[in-house]
């Protein structure tokens, strides 16, 4: 086990200032040298956590390898806090230190112009405020994948993973808006729709499924209903026949 350490913002904002000047280490052998600096090591007291398995995180591209990842990724850093799990400075050292190889791999193209590397490091080895650690970071992006997945579906947070990463288009409609992924008794009966209809469920049907529960559920207070009441009304905005015409 492993005390887990982060950056100051002092640390985090030279970073940002010098991509170009440090091109080559991000291309290359990376930050490892720098990890015992100051400002380097500062330590989250009170927990450790399993950091080596962040050396197993396979950089391939594709929904099967960001389930493998996300949980990885929780395996290791589930005793992190959703207020610790959006904070910069940790998410920027791991990336840069012990998730260094990883991110290397699956966002740094060696082929790519200075100028889409240059991006790439911007969006993926930094956690720039809400949206980019939810959705960009290498590292925390999976994070708040299993979160989420674990918070809504805890009788079933593998299956509930493996269905928000089914396409892009899911998961940018129920991690990236807070109104669904935030509100547990609603993505609890989405997942559950999503579970028993999996064969039903295309990126076409699935939209016209979101599109029905936002008509149909607007003014509803879902927080306030049992969820055997909650999973029964989004249940009844699924309806294979009608999403089929959307389909076509």
């Amino acid at each position: 086990m492993n005390e887990l350490l982060y950056l100051s913002e002092l640390v985090v904002e030279d970073l940002k200032k010098k991509i170009e000047d440090n091109l080559e280490r991000y291309r290359g052998s990376g930050f490892s040298q720098s990890a015992s600096e100051i400002g380097w090591n500062i330590r989250l007291e009170g927990r450790e956590f399993n950091l080596k398995l962040l050396e197993s995180l396979d950089s391939e591209r594709s929904a099967q390898g960001d389930f493998k990842n996300s949980m990885i990724v929780w395996e290791a850093l589930s005793r992190l806090t959703p207020s610790e799990a959006n904070e910069e400075q940790i998410w920027t050292r791991l990336s840069h230190i012990e998730g260094f190889e990883y991110t290397q791999g699956r966002w740094l193209k060696p082929d790519s112009s200075e100028e889409k590397q240059i991006s790439a490091i911007k969006k993926h080895f930094f956690a720039n405020g809400r949206t980019g650690i939810r959705d960009d970071h290498s590292l925390s992006r999976l994070w708040w994948n299993a979160y989420i997945a674990n918070l809504a579906y805890p009788e079933k947070p593998e299956r509930a993973l493996e269905l928000i990463l089914k396409t892009a288009d899911i998961r940018s409609n129920i991690v990236e808006r807070p109104r669904i992924s935030m509100r547990t008794p609603l993505l609890h009966g989405i997942l559950k729709v999503l579970d028993t209809n999996e064969a039903q469920i295309t990126e076409a049907s699935f939209r016209a499924f979101m599109v029905t529960i936002n008509r149909k559920g607007a003014g509803l207070i879902f927080e306030s209903l049992p969820q055997d009441k909650v999973d029964d009304f989004i249940q009844s905005c699924f309806d294979p026949e009608k999403t089929q015409t959307v389909n076509s």
